[in-house]
């Protein structure tokens, strides 16, 4: 968790500044309280929330069902709904706006971070899958090669199944963590993690490649020998949006070697 921007939409004061106190004290920031529709759209556009925790009861014309449904459309932001209704006719409405989460009141504080938690990586996983659709997801995927993308920070935000298979990782495991902690390549003869590696992004500069075999570590501590391309990710403008490293491996070349 990096301090995730939360917007609350309650219209019981109390509650909503119990609310409020509840997720400082987990650690997200709170950039705003709305008690009506209305003032969610208003308030929600403003500051652009990483997360929209809504009752479903509100005053005004607007209820939490309808002004969850607007702001996912108009600015694709999640929501959680937060309420103590839990009749049939209710929930039914709610799935009808596609919510990342449902937490009844009364609630305890770790039921609310658990919920919050999940929400946050399913709209995750969600923009990733989305994301890998763009990249034409099956060509990737039928590649004789393995890939591993990242984003600007490093971190692993796709891998296709060769990669998983090499590795040992699958994507829903490895999304968010460090690419040398998924692409595990050591040198043979010191046995050191590749400096290229180590430094994680030196790829957007330039493109780097193995000259020689080196060994990909496993999540279960295979050895396998690998070549290795590792370079930048650029949108249609050109910008860099990540890297990605693609690998191949050589056993069988080196098994008819020895």
């Amino acid at each position: 968790m990096a301090n995730e921007r939360v917007f609350i939409v309650e219209d019981e004061g109390i509650v909503a500044a119990d609310l409020q106190t509840m997720l400082k004290r987990l650690g997200y920031a709170v950039v705003g309280m709305a008690a009506s529709g209305e003032e969610a759209v208003e308030g929600v556009a403003r500051t652009l929330p990483d997360l929209v925790l809504m009752d479903i009861r509100l005053q005004g014309e607007m209820d939490g069902i309808q002004t969850a449904e607007h702001i996912m459309v108009h600015h694709d932001i999640p929501v959680t709904y937060l309420t103590a209704y839990a009749d049939e006719t209710t929930l039914e409405r709610a799935k009808t706006t596609l919510p990342y989460g449902y937490i009844l009141k009364p609630f305890e504080e770790r039921d609310l971070r658990t919920t919050i938690e999940l929400a946050l990586y399913k709209y995750r996983m969600q923009h990733m899958m989305d994301k890998i659709e763009g990249w034409h997801a099956a060509t990737l995927q039928s590649l004789g090669e393995a890939v591993i993308a990242t984003n600007l920070q490093g971190h692993v935000t796709y891998m296709n199944s060769v990669a998983e298979s090499l590795t040992g990782w699958k994507t829903q495991d490895a999304y968010g963590k460090k690419l040398a902690d998924i692409f595990h390549a050591v040198d043979g003869a010191a046995r050191q993690l590749l400096p290229e590696i180590a430094g994680a992004f030196s790829a957007v500069k330039g493109v780097a490649r193995s000259q020689e075999a080196v060994f990909l570590i496993s999540r279960d501590q295979r050895e396998t020998p690998i070549s290795f391309s590792l370079g930048p990710i650029k949108d249609e403008q050109g910008v860099i949006e990540g890297s990605a490293v693609v690998f191949h491996d050589l056993s069988t070349l080196v098994k008819k070697a020895t």
